[in-house]
């Protein structure tokens, strides 16, 4: 009995040396006694002593006893008593890793002292006890130990033993024990936690109200609301409790939220508060985690009734007022509470009710503050799981379901992104992952918000998690990771159950275009976190699809998003990526037929390019990305080819210099294996590759993107071109470097070459519009375009070879191009818009000048001379102003006889001569004026300049000349006239067989009477002079005469070349002259004299070298040697004549030689007194005054007087000086008359 007594003394030194009289009395027997339970009982509770206050100054008494030493030793005499004293076993078991493992020896304890508990425990406990001390020993070797499946089997053991007893006086002693226990372990929250729990337990069994009621009270009054870990053993308690008396702990917590959270305060001293304001929000946090497990254990038959009425009601303000506080804790309570009343109604416990969660949307809001997010989040997440169907049985509507999800998604949004402190988001999370189970299904735009808000709270988090590194803070660091994983992880789960919603791809489509912003991040670790996502969504669609429902439309697209990040710069970002298009595949291969074991050598192999893709070197990754895209070529199917293009395309923009570079790859081998199926899209991908290329910079995206555009030219080269040539001129730098790549390939240049050649043939070369009277030529934009790109293209070294096995094609093109634009008006503007471009994409800027057709011509042709180093011609046209001559409407066919005078002579175009001709024949038929000029030019020249002496060349361009007569255009005849005419330039033997026609062409183009300006009789003549020196008398006989009469009119033509072409071809008749036909041509020398006199003093120097000419060869057929002498000596080429000298002695050798002649030479003269010239109509006066006056008196009766002077008295009226001057003149000579 005085031993009893002792257990309630309270002085330390006493319970020290009690307990050694204890140890002393359990190795004696003793303890087995009546009483013996109470020792062992006091020893237990020495075990649970706290640690002493703080105090300034350490006791000096030497014994002194502190609750540390008595604690330490009670620790040391229960070890004893349970392994060294035989039947002697311990009582606790919650934590068996606490204190020396002491959950072993608990157990043993249990076991042993059964039947002391109660009879009806000990077959239970002799069963069930055995298995724990297992489970004990195989996690300890196993090192895999679970605290949650510990404490599941005692409570589990716990509950079944209240069942075997089926004692309710019993049970209820055993919790108040439970509850007397609650102040032992003021300083141990863990066991505190498990105490609660188990308390909880006993309640849900009990069916006293009194001893609910008490215990309700109990467990909330002891709890430590600033503890978690105590927090949620009083609220899972208070959810086993539910189980059974779910009206009772609703309206504790009532109780509760109405009078504990109170502020209770007022008068004067109103700043002194019975409850702080944190201690209200900590009490909140409490009582919101409540809730959820409350939701979570209740009856399914009772929950759904009291969860609007009651439970949502109760805790949806503090989703409101949340924000305006600072707890922590009642933040996290908020947001568990949120998940628990999510798996609450989870479909799987709701199975037979109704249940949709109707106002779910509305609890996603806004909550910036973190103090009391996480019991909250827990409360719903309890919530969740209780209304979960599994739990229910039945389906029920949630109707505030959407509402929580609002909160909880505020609830992410205010959370850090540069620091992870709390478990805030993950259990945010969590708890949306336990909701979405519920139905209603979430609408389209409350799923996107979801993930949108779920996303953006976790990639943006540093890799570290924002944990600073110190010295000493290690286990802040650990605690930082392990919130990172943590908030990853349920990220996944959370996307996971909204994948279960939709098992299909559309599914994983809903999710992956919530990533693709994140993989184009300039952060590392956020581009890992967002293909790490993916991965593991796509593995569980993976697992868990059904093919049958899925249509991978959006295949093309994921992994055209994914291709770029294989050549990332991080290596894990690169073995990702791999492994994402690598599932993507296998699910692509489930959708079309196959089944889940089916083996596909070529997407198996791909896990296999990870090993290579470690490595950093340039070589290697260029190496996989193409080995990559060989396989997705093989498996894209057609009809997203066009997609997968179009998409891939935005990876040539990528942040990720590197990974641009590898869409390029890709992007160039699938035009390599596919390209000849985008046909029809050929135009939108040079579109958009041209204007991406305005915006890549690195040198290696460059190349490839200019590749792939020429890798594409190689299967659809028409269509590209086409594109190509429809961009605005003048080309802009990235469009230039397209035309330059493209060069690269000789077999695309050559094909490349032909096709706009062919273009350059069939396209109109300008528009003709007239008004007033004036014709205007515009240029057309695809001929302007194709010239420039030539141009583009000559510069290119590369195309030397190709150029010149054109060379006879391009230089006939090319001349054709010039003479086409000569006179041309720039494009306009409006024509050189490309339609149909792509609205709100980047197009290159261009210059706003159109390029002058000639010169753009005319450069292309300089280049292309340049570039197939035709030097020599250079040379020629450079020297002989050419470049000019090509410019100028009046000049151009000159420019061109110089250029084939250069070809003739150059050793480069020489041997392409025939095969110009070739080329240039077709066009002498051309509809265009400009062309057929081109063409006769060259032809013309080319017989001057003997056609290479090929005779059947001769005889093709003289029948091609001969078949212009007759050309619509007079520069068209005339140049065709100037070419037969060069037939003398050939050889007597060519001239002798085409002499009839020649000379009939000549004499037609004589009676030309469409030439105003006498541009083909000058021509006809120039050559029929030329023909008369190569021809024999016969073949020139029958039309002698008729030639002299047909030039005399030319000889007062006004233009001074006809005048001097007729003159000298006059004088060239000469060569006949003293034949058979010398009667009648003498005559016509008579007929002509007197004009060629004249003429001889014309105001052209032409027109009188002209009349020396002649006159030197007609004086030795007059038959008067002396003026035939005259004429030799004095009508020298270059000689000065003292004309009025030469005249007088002249008319003296004429009166003399042809004394019959002399009136009809007067008369001749008297008919030039109204030439259009004063200087004809002076030399006509004095020539008569001259005649005249040397005439004998004696025959001068043969003259008409009369008239001759009448007319010269009409000079004397002239309106020119000098004319009037030479007629007084005249008359003085006629003072014998």
């Amino acid at each position: 009995m005085f031993l009893k007594h002792l257990l309630f003394y309270f002085v330390l030194q006493l319970k020290k040396i009690f307990a050694q009289v204890i140890i002393a009395m359990a190795h004696h027997g003793y303890l087995e006694l009546e009483g013996g339970h109470q020792m062992i009982e006091f020893i237990v509770k020495q075990c649970s002593l706290p640690n002493d206050p703080p105090q300034g100054k350490r006791s000096t008494d030497p014994e002194y006893v502190s609750n540390q030493a008595l604690r330490l030793m009670c620790d040391n005499v229960l070890q004893l008593l349970a392994t060294t004293v035989e039947d002697m076993e311990p009582v606790l078991a919650g934590r068996p890793k606490n204190n020396r493992d002491r959950g072993m020896h608990v157990l043993q304890l249990m076991k042993g002292m059964s039947p002391n508990f109660h009879e009806s425990l000990v077959e239970l406990w002799d069963t069930v006890i055995p298995k724990l001390t297992q489970y004990l020993e195989d996690a300890s070797k196993e090192d895999s130990w679970s605290q949650k499946n510990w404490e599941d089997l005692t409570l589990k053991l716990l509950s079944k033993s209240l069942d075997v007893v089926e004692s309710e006086d019993w049970i209820a002693d055993l919790g108040e024990t439970f509850g007397s226990q609650i102040p032992l372990y003021h300083s141990y929250p863990e066991e505190k936690n498990f105490l609660y729990k188990c308390i909880g337990i006993i309640m849900r069994k009990s069916t006293k109200k009194d001893f609910i009621n008490k215990h309700l009270d109990l467990i909330f009054s002891t709890v430590k609301h600033t503890d978690q870990v105590e927090r949620e053993g009083v609220a899972i308690a208070m959810g086993f409790c539910a189980a059974s008396h779910l009206d009772s702990v609703l309206g504790k917590l009532d109780s509760v939220a109405k009078n504990d959270m109170a502020q209770k305060s007022g008068g004067i001293f109103k700043f002194m508060k019975d409850k702080s304001e944190v201690d209200v929000e900590r009490i909140k946090a409490t009582l919101m985690l409540c809730y959820g497990y409350v939701a979570l254990f209740s009856p399914v038959s009772l929950i759904v009734s009291r969860m609007e009425a009651t439970i949502l009601r109760s805790i949806t303000p503090h989703f409101v007022n949340v924000k305006t506080h600072q707890s922590t804790e009642l933040r996290k309570a908020v947001i568990h509470c949120m998940d628990l009343m999510g798996k609450a109604f989870d479909p799987e416990r709701v199975k037979n009710l109704n249940f949709v969660f109707s106002r779910r949307h509305e609890f996603l809001v806004c909550l910036k503050d973190t103090s009391v997010k996480t019991n909250l989040i827990r409360t719903l997440d309890l919530i969740g799981k209780a209304l979960h169907p599994d739990h229910l049985k039945a389906q029920y509507n949630f109707s505030t379901r959407g509402e929580l999800i609002n909160h909880m998604e505020s609830y992410m949004k205010a959370e850090s992104l540069t620091s992870l402190t709390t478990e805030t988001r993950a259990l945010a999370m969590n708890a949306c992952a336990t909701l979405v189970k519920l139905d209603p299904k979430l609408s389209e735009a409350e799923e996107f918000d979801l993930i949108k808000t779920a996303t953006e709270c976790v990639y943006p988090l540093p890799r570290d998690g924002g944990g600073v590194a110190k010295k000493g803070r290690e286990e802040m660091e650990v605690e930082v990771e392990v919130l990172l994983e943590s908030s990853v992880e349920a990220l996944h789960d959370l996307l996971k159950e909204l994948l279960k919603k939709d098992l299909t791809t559309d599914g994983l489509d809903s999710i992956f275009k919530h990533i693709v912003p994140w993989l184009l991040s300039t952060q590392d670790h956020e581009r890992e976190r967002a293909l790490n996502t993916f991965l593991e969504c796509a593995q569980f669609l993976l697992e868990h699809m059904e093919p049958a429902k899925s249509n991978f439309s959006n295949q093309s697209s994921v992994i055209a998003r994914l291709v770029p990040r294989c050549t990332d710069p991080d290596a894990e970002v690169r073995k990702l990526a791999v492994d994402c298009i690598y599932v993507s595949l296998k699910i692509a291969s489930r959708v079309e037929g196959h089944p889940a074991d089916y083996k596909d050598t070529m997407i198996d192999a791909l896990p296999t390019l990870k090993e290579r893709l470690v490595k950093g070197d340039p070589s290697v990754l260029f190496s996989v990305i193409n080995d990559l895209s060989k396989v997705i070529a093989k498996k894209m199917p057609s009809d997203q080819l066009q997609n997968f293009m179009e998409v891939l395309q935005e990876g040539l923009l990528d942040p990720q210099s590197h990974s641009s570079s590898g869409a390029c790859v890709v992007l160039n081998g699938m035009m390599k294996i596919r390209g000849a199926e985008i046909l029809k899209q050929v135009d939108n991908i040079v579109t958009s590759l041209h204007n991406k290329l305005a915006s890549i910079d690195f040198t290696q995206t460059r190349t490839g993107t200019l590749r792939s555009i020429r890798t594409l030219a190689t299967h659809h080269l028409s269509s590209v071109l086409k594109t190509l040539l429809s961009y605005q001129l003048p080309f802009d730098s990235d469009m230039v470097e397209v035309w330059q790549t493209l060069c690269q390939d000789p077999q695309l240049t050559a094909a490349m070459i032909d096709h706009m050649l062919d273009l350059l043939h069939k396209s109109l070369p300008y528009e003709e519009r007239t008004s007033d009277e004036e014709t205007v030529r515009t240029a057309t934009s695809l001929p302007m375009a194709v010239t420039c790109a030539l141009k583009i293209i000559f510069d290119c070294e590369e195309t030397e070879e190709q150029g010149l096995k054109a060379y006879h094609t391009l230089m006939g093109a090319l001349m054709l191009r010039i003479g086409s634009s000569v006179g041309v008006k720039p494009v306009r503007q409006k024509e050189m818009e490309k339609e149909d471009k792509p609205k709100g994409k980047k197009v290159a800027p261009v210059s706003s000048k159109s390029p002058e057709p000639s010169l753009a011509a005319i450069e292309t042709f300089r280049s292309f001379l340049t570039r197939t180093k035709s030097n020599d011609i250079l040379d020629i046209l450079t020297e002989e102003g050419c470049w000019e001559k090509f410019e100028a409407e009046e000049d151009y066919p000159e420019g061109f006889t110089i250029l084939t005078r250069a070809l003739v002579a150059s050793s480069v175009a020489a041997p392409h001569i025939s095969k110009i001709v070739a080329s240039l024949t077709s066009a002498l038929s051309s509809l265009y004026d400009p062309q057929r000029v081109v063409v006769a030019a060259f032809f013309a020249e080319l017989i001057n300049q003997k056609c290479m002496d090929d005779a059947d060349l001769v005889e093709l361009v003289m029948n091609s000349l001969l078949g212009r007569l007759v050309d619509s255009s007079h520069k068209v005849r005339m140049l065709c006239i100037r070419g037969l005419g060069n037939i003398a330039s050939v050889g007597s033997e060519l001239v002798k067989k085409y002499s009839t026609t020649v000379l009939s062409a000549m004499m037609a183009g004589m009676d030309d009477k469409e030439d105003p300006d006498d541009d083909i009789t000058t021509e006809a003549m120039s050559g029929l002079s030329r023909i008369l020196c190569e021809i024999e008398e016969s073949h020139i006989r029958a039309i002698l005469i008729n030639v002299s009469l047909k030039i005399r009119p030319c000889f007062e033509k006004e233009k001074p070349a006809v005048r001097a072409q007729a003159i000298i071809l006059f004088g060239n008749l000469s060569r006949f002259g003293d034949g058979p036909s010398k009667a009648p041509f003498l005559e016509q020398i008579h007929s002509n004299l007197v004009s060629l006199l004249l003429h001889l003093n014309d105001p052209e120097i032409e027109v009188k070298k002209a009349c020396k000419f002649s006159l030197r060869l007609l004086g030795p057929l007059m038959g008067s040697e002396a003026i035939n002498n005259k004429f030799q000596r004095h009508l020298l080429e270059d000689a000065n004549l003292i004309y009025g000298e030469f005249l007088n002695d002249l008319a003296k050798l004429m009166i003399d030689d042809f004394p019959d002649k002399v009136n009809f030479y007067v008369m001749g003269c008297v008919s030039f007194f109204k030439s259009f010239w004063p200087e004809i109509k002076s030399n006509a006066a004095l020539f008569v005054g001259y005649l005249l006056g040397n005439l004998p008196e004696a025959r001068q009766n043969a003259i008409s007087k009369e008239h001759v002077c009448s007319a010269l008295i009409m000079l004397l009226k002239d309106q020119t000086p000098a004319v009037r001057c030479r007629a007084a003149e005249a008359m003085s000579l006629l003072y014998q008359y």
